[in-house]
């Protein structure tokens, strides 16, 4: 039986709730620790962690076989048929252990040749050995995150993944601090991987029925899996290749010090991406097990209000960060970063479609529509190379152009091939109040920085474009009673008195 439509919206609201404010309580994490490190580091050493980074997501790429989020359909589907997903998981797991082992090897064998071929020098030989460890948690972990995920199992992610992120930046703090160098970097991530594994393994654990031939069934189910994934592998290689071809262009043309300026000005924009991929992870669930169901209506039910709050949500966040970008790049990382501001500006711009892509984000995937999928990954590389001319001209700020054309392209192919099998409906007022409501919002904030420039008073802008985006959507009345109610069922009464004071309701 589907649940009463309320309680279910509540239910993803709370989900959601918990993977945002894991991703902002990790990224403002982060963000601290990178602030302190690129302080203790030079800008080359920074260009030389964007490419470690760079190896790693190589090295999970790899290992996944497409089965991250296959397994999180499977699991979320089954969940919605009352089935145990056991044998689903066990499979994708053992499907995995083999390219986990050969990744090791080769980067334990072949480390010299691995840092050459990335930084044209051997000497972070003994860094890439020590990322061979790591590999093996990079290749394990994910699928017990999927699993979790699919099990909408969201508040153990989220602190799972909170604890993670702190264990890894005051460990490579600290380890920076005892003059280990890049090494005490790979130290920090080892040991918060290792932190986050058992922590999945555990919860995991509890979701798996132990039976007869579970092992012998696992095995069966290896054709299906790999099938259903395959197109989203692929997908995925492209995709891979499109996220970090900017770097890698930097990376073979420009010195370490350019992408160690791209990618602080990159990571900050990964806050509005972390955001956005967590409100849309949180309908996936219930989506996925409402597919279970065959219930196609609540899915499109979950489009039209999923995206009302995304737009409120996102679009002051994604337009907001565009006018306070010189302040907040330059308060972030220090001031020989602040040539990084326009590229942080304009990819936060682009970043607007941030505001309705979480309430597409996965449903390509419930419906099985691998084979698109894989297309659309070709969408942004060849959008990309259309504007190549760009860089000639602009440099790093072309890069940012390309890129933020790019989503923009790829969001508006992923939202026609959506409404050719399901419908799709979005709140026109509440996309123009909110948009609205934003831009007077920036316009607040950069009147303001022309009359008293400084980043340190960065908390102070932020500060008055939220009370100014607030005020602006009580004005236009874009809340109603129905999100009170829905804001009620998740604060409780006490907080909920408050909040309606606030908004004017």
């Amino acid at each position: 039986m589907a649940e009463e439509p309320r309680l279910t919206a509540a239910k993803v609201a709370v989900g959601s709730i918990y993977l945002t404010a894991q991703n902002i309580l990790s990224t403002a994490i982060g963000a601290l620790g990178l602030a302190l490190m690129a302080r203790l580091i030079t800008r080359e050493e920074m260009g030389v962690i964007a490419g470690l980074t760079f190896l790693a997501s190589l090295i999970q790429l790899v290992s996944s076989l497409g089965l991250n989020v296959s397994l999180a359909k499977f699991v979320s589907e089954l969940k919605g048929r009352n089935e145990d997903i056991s044998t689903h998981v066990l499979s994708a797991i053992s499907l995995r252990i083999p390219p986990c082992i050969l990744i090791a090897s080769i980067l334990t064998l072949f480390p010299t040749e691995i840092s050459l071929l990335l930084f044209k020098t051997p000497t972070y030989s003994n860094t890439i050995r020590l990322l061979a460890l790591d590999s093996i948690l990079l290749s394990i972990s994910p699928l017990l995150n999927s699993t979790l995920w699919g099990s909408g199992k969201l508040k153990n992610i989220a602190i799972y993944r909170t604890l993670s992120t702190a264990i890894r930046w005051l460990s490579i703090l600290a380890f920076l601090t005892g003059k280990l160098g890049l090494n005490g970097v790979i130290y920090g991530w080892i040991l918060s991987d290792i932190t986050l594994l058992l922590m999945f393994s555990l919860s995991t654990i509890k979701l798996i029925t132990p039976k007869k031939h579970l092992l012998r069934n696992s095995i069966k189910y290896l054709p299906k899996l790999l099938t259903f994934s395959w197109p989203i592998y692929l997908a995925s290689i492209v995709t891979f290749l499109y996220t970090w071809y900017d770097r890698a262009i930097i990376l073979t043309f420009l010195p370490l010090s350019d992408l160690g300026i791209y990618n602080i000005a990159y990571t900050a924009f990964t806050v509005l991406t972390s955001i956005a991929t967590s409100l849309g992870s949180a309908l996936l669930p219930y989506c996925g097990m409402a597919y279970g169901r065959k219930d196609h209506k609540a899915i499109s039910s979950s489009i039209k209000r999923a995206s009302r709050y995304t737009m409120l949500i996102m679009f002051p966040l994604t337009i907001g960060l565009a006018a306070t970008a010189k302040p907040i790049i330059t308060l972030f990382a220090g001031k020989q970063y602040e040539q990084g501001w326009q590229i942080l500006a304009i990819l936060s711009l682009f970043g607007v479609i941030y505001g309705l892509s979480p309430a597409f984000s996965n449903l390509l995937l419930i419906y099985e529509k691998t084979k698109t999928i894989l297309l659309l990954s070709f969408v942004p590389i060849a959008s990309s190379l259309t504007l190549l001319p760009l860089l000639q001209t602009l440099n790093l700020t072309g890069l940012a152009i390309m890129r933020g054309t790019s989503l923009l392209t790829n969001f508006l192919l992923t939202l026609y091939f959506i409404s050719k099998i399901i419908k799709v409906e979005i709140e026109r007022k509440t996309l123009l109040k909110s948009i609205t409501s934003s831009i007077i919002m920036a316009s607040t904030i950069i009147i303001l920085q022309a009359l008293t420039y400084n980043p340190t008073l960065t908390p102070i802008y932020i500060l008055l474009g939220a009370i100014t985006y607030i005020a602006s959507i009580r004005t236009l009345k874009t809340l109603n009673k129905e999100d009170m109610q829905l804001i009620q069922q998740i604060m409780g009464k006490k907080h909920h008195k408050y909040l309606t004071k606030i908004l004017g309701l």
